[in-house]
């Protein structure tokens, strides 16, 4: 009786250490195909980064090349454009005068011809005076370095339209990879969304939604023996509708040295109330989501995503998302290497 317990318990142990081993081919089999599709996916994404980042280097460096060209021709430009209109002035200046005197001188040498006319003065005597007339035409000056300035004149407002058509140029290629990167941002969000998270230093934050924690505070407080936490759903919740409202638009334009600006009003009654009521740290949240509802989505009112800097409070730079993404890689890269 012994000994066929022990050879049906042997029997399945046999089975268990079967199953065992198919289990392990197969989690194996599994570990395998991850490990391949994780390869595939890094070498996508690093291609994707090195030409992302080799681009944006040569945009760049093109771009301040460009720029510092365009400045030093146009300020030499100007500067010429500058010197050779004072020096046309000045001529011009004196041209008048000298053309003045000349034409007095004229006049009253005429007047003398005709009284000697009229006198009916001797031939010698009028061919004279004819003679010192005509030579003084002939010394009227010459207008040609006038014109010689105005052609240079022209001349160097021609090359700073050219300049202004490059700039223009420039100015488009800007726009373009503005462009570029601004698709650049959008992959990056979309493909950082579900691996970013609350502890790492980038977070994907979205741009004109309420922080809910600031109206958790003040009904904790406001309503401590009640369900404050449904009360502070609701609240929360039509605070966000009243920010998506297109309809209300608590803002005034200030001078700021020179320059309008938009902010929140703060004298806006719906405002004034909330803070009254709920207090500042509240009234912040909701302000702090209407500057970026109008900042990021003005026309649509609905929440954008964003790449937030979550230490330093401010919009993450296409150069922190690259680095975060190459040192992900860096990590990955050196699990995989530790699996055995």
């Amino acid at each position: 009786m012994e000994k066929t317990n022990y050879e049906v318990e042997l029997k399945n142990e046999r089975r268990r250490v079967c199953s065992l081993l198919y289990e392990i081919d197969r989690r194996k089999q599994q570990l395998f195909e991850m490990e391949r599709k994780y390869n595939n996916t890094t070498a996508t994404l690093q291609g994707l980064v090195d030409g992302l980042v080799a681009k944006i280097n040569s945009k760049d460096s093109c771009l301040w090349d460009w720029e510092l060209r365009y400045n030093e021709t146009v300020r030499q430009l100007k500067g010429e454009n500058a010197a050779l209109r004072r020096v046309f002035a000045e001529e011009n200046r004196k041209d008048k005068a000298e053309n003045f005197k000349l034409r007095c001188e004229l006049r009253r040498r005429t007047k003398e011809l005709e009284d000697y006319k009229s006198r009916n003065d001797n031939n010698m005597e009028r061919r004279s005076l004819l003679n010192e007339i005509e030579a003084q035409k002939e010394n009227v000056p010459c207008r040609d370095l006038v014109e010689l300035e105005k052609e240079q004149l022209e001349e160097t407002s021609e090359a700073l339209k050219d300049m202004e058509s490059r700039y223009s140029c420039l100015t488009m290629k800007q726009i373009l990879t503005n462009r570029e990167l601004q698709d650049a941002r959008k992959e990056s969000i979309s493909g950082l969304n579900d691996v970013l998270t609350s502890r790492t230093t980038l977070v994907v934050k979205r741009m004109g939604e309420i922080n809910q924690k600031a109206f958790e505070v003040a009904s904790s407080g406001k309503f401590p023996n009640e369900d404050w936490q449904e009360t502070c759903a609701k609240l929360c919740s039509l605070w966000q509708q009243n920010v998506q409202d297109p309809k209300w638009h608590p803002f005034k334009m200030i001078n700021i040295r020179g320059n309008l600006q938009e902010i929140v009003d703060e004298d806006d009654e719906k405002l004034k109330e909330l803070r009254n009521e709920y207090g500042d740290v509240v009234y912040e949240a909701v302000r702090t989501a209407l500057m970026e509802m109008n900042e990021y989505n003005a026309s649509g009112r609905y929440a954008v995503p964003e790449i937030w800097n979550r230490k330093e409070g401010r919009k993450a730079t296409m150069k922190e998302i690259i680095q975060y993404v190459i040192g992900q890689l860096k990590i990955h890269k050196r699990k995989r290497k530790q699996i055995p």
